[in-house]
Parts: structure tokens; C-alpha cells; sequence
């Protein structure tokens, strides 16, 4: 039960970081474009009511896919979770604020399987890494790395 809540925590932050995206240049080449879209492993997770961020631990492998027809799929330990669609926007944090990168990945993911949006502020999209958070008090957090294309196990359905 403690495992499943962490992974509930731990996809929980990963998406509230996609929420808020902010580009940055590329370090290597500041002419390629930064996008979401390809493979992300997720490499730290945390916050909430402590705000203590937690490297995952070895063998826990979580991963976002991102594809450009507007999918996108969740792999736990190599076994696709979930599969749907998402979309980003770009929307002040408050009434007044600067406007940041908000992602929206759908979900049915819910007691009755009724859809629904989950909301993430991405707060850095860069070459190789992607940071989001739920935003908030206690907000949950997560960061991912880019991975090579294909570097999932055989996916198990």
C-alpha cells in the first residue's frame, strides 16, 4: 500500500510540473527547439507538506511519453499505465500575473472513470530536463530527465 501511494505521489508531482512550462535555450545548440515531446524518465519527485525532494529510488523506472499527435503514455516499470491525450496552454498563475505553461494531460483515472484534466505549471523545459508541480500549497513536484527514444523495456500492456 505504501509503494502504490508513492507512485500515486510521485505521478501526481510529474504531472503538476508539466503544468508550468517555461522554454530555456539549449545549452549545446541555443538554435535547436525545446520541446515536450519525446521520452522522460522521472528522476526526483516530492514536496507536499514536508517539501523534502527525493532522488527515485534505482529500479523504479517511471516515464512520460509524449508523441506529436497529442498523446501521450505512462509507463510504470515498463507496463503502460495509462494512454490519452494532452494539450498546453499558456495562462496567467493569478489574476495579473505573468502567463506560464500549463499542461493538461487527460485522464480517466477516477473512481467512476469519468475524464478529466490534470493541471501542471511547467516550471523548466530544457534539452534534457523537465520540471512541473502542482502549484499551490503543499504542491507536489517532480523532475525528469530526457531519455533516448525506444529506451523502455518491451512494454507489457
Amino acid at each position: 500500500m505504501k509503494h502504490s501511494l508513492r507512485r500515486i505521489v510521485v505521478l501526481a508531482n510529474t504531472l503538476a510540473a508539466l503544468a508550468a512550462c517555461q522554454r530555456t535555450t539549449d545549452e549545446v545548440n541555443p538554435t535547436l527547439p525545446i520541446t515536450l515531446l519525446g521520452e522522460w524518465r522521472l528522476a526526483v519527485a516530492g514536496g507536499g507538506i514536508t517539501g523534502v525532494m527525493s532522488p527515485v529510488p534505482a529500479g523504479d523506472e517511471q516515464h512520460l511519453v509524449f508523441r506529436s499527435d497529442s498523446t501521450y503514455a505512462y509507463y510504470d516499470n515498463g507496463t503502460l499505465r495509462e494512454t490519452n491525450t494532452f494539450g498546453l496552454r499558456s495562462q496567467p498563475a493569478y489574476p495579473g500575473g505573468p502567463a506560464q505553461q500549463e499542461l493538461l494531460l487527460k485522464t480517466t483515472n477516477s473512481p467512476g472513470g469519468q475524464p478529466y484534466n490534470r493541471s501542471y505549471c511547467i516550471t523548466l523545459l530544457a534539452a534534457s530536463n523537465l520540471n512541473f508541480t502542482t502549484g499551490g500549497g503543499c504542491a507536489l513536484n517532480a523532475e525528469y530527465v530526457r531519455v533516448a527514444t525506444g529506451s523502455l523495456p518491451t512494454a507489457k500492456q
